[in-house]
Parts: C-alpha cells; sequence; structure tokens
C-alpha cells in the first residue's frame, strides 16, 4: 500500500508522487520542520499543523491527496508561494539533524512535488476557516523537537531512534 500526491491541473509532468509508505513518512518528515519554522499566518500556520498531523499517518489521519483539496483562499499567490519556500527549506536539509536519519529519496520526492506544485494555479474556495488563526494549542512546540503539536501531540515524541541496518560481518 502507498500513498498518491497529485496536481490536478498542474503544467508539471508528471503530475503525480506516488510514494510507498515509508516514503510518505520521509516526506512529511522533511517537510513539517520547514513549514512550522516558516509559518506565520493564519493560512501558513495551519497548512503546517496539517502537515504535523499527517505525520501521525499511522493514526489513519491522513494520506496521499490533491493540491486542489487544500483551502485555498483569496490570498492563493501568498499561500503557493509559502509552500514552494517549504519545499525550498526542506530541500536544504533543514531540521534533519532533529530527525535522526536522512531519508535517501527525498531530494527527489521534493523536486518533483516542487515543479507539481509550481505548475498548479490555486482555486479558491469559500468559507474554509483557514483565515482564522489555529487552535493556540495545535502551534505550541515540542521542546525536543521544535515541530508544533498539532492535534495529535509532535509525531516525532516516543519514535524509536532510526538507524540505517548495518551489513553483516560475514
Amino acid at each position: 500500500m502507498g500513498n498518491t500526491f497529485t496536481a490536478r491541473g498542474t503544467t508539471a509532468v508528471p503530475d503525480a508522487l506516488s510514494l510507498s509508505n515509508g516514503g510518505t513518512d520521509a516526506f512529511f518528515d522533511v517537510l513539517m520542520p520547514a513549514a512550522c519554522d516558516l509559518a506565520a499566518t493564519p493560512w501558513e500556520l495551519r497548512l503546517a499543523v496539517l502537515l504535523v498531523d499527517s505525520g501521525h499517518r499511522h493514526l489513519g489521519v491522513w494520506e496521499g491527496f490533491d493540491l486542489a483539496e487544500l483551502p485555498w483562499t483569496g490570498g492563493w499567490p501568498h499561500e503557493k508561494a509559502f509552500l514552494l519556500r517549504v519545499i525550498d527549506l526542506a530541500a536544504t536539509g533543514h531540521g534533519r539533524d532533529r530527525l535522526g536519519y536522512e531519508p535517501p529519496f527525498a531530494a527527489g520526492y521534493l523536486a518533483d512535488y516542487r515543479a507539481m506544485a509550481a505548475g498548479f494555479t490555486p482555486v479558491p474556495a469559500v468559507g474554509t476557516g483557514w483565515d482564522a488563526p489555529p487552535d493556540p494549542r495545535h502551534v505550541e512546540r515540542c521542546r525536543e523537537h521544535g515541530l508544533f503539536h498539532g492535534s495529535y501531540g509532535c509525531p516525532w515524541d516516543g519514535r524509536p531512534a532510526w538507524r540505517v541496518p548495518t551489513p553483516p560481518l560475514c
């Protein structure tokens, strides 16, 4: 089983990013620190919380989605620019020192997703609620990882340390 992230109407080819469950975890793991550290406006904070909550994929919170499903507002040019800044910052490795492992395919995932997002033109929705700040408890930061708590707490709390398997000695 895996997850597919799409951007219906994007000019990018491909217009979909299909990831394994582990790839999905890594994708959210690299996006979360960038989103939490850049978010300032209500819409940006809500997107960061959505990504943090998506980090709890094991709870069935979120899986793949289409960019058109995000609650874009009339300020979508700024919102899209924020999403692109998050992807760009994540591509620099921002926050991976807190992650505890190096996701080997993250650069490719981010490059593909950035192309999809750059070629996508959002359609504003009415009455999304994303123009209001999120619950203040959801944007409190985890003391250890610096991520927002989101609806379910820091997705990295209690996670076992990630280790790259070592080859057998013989």
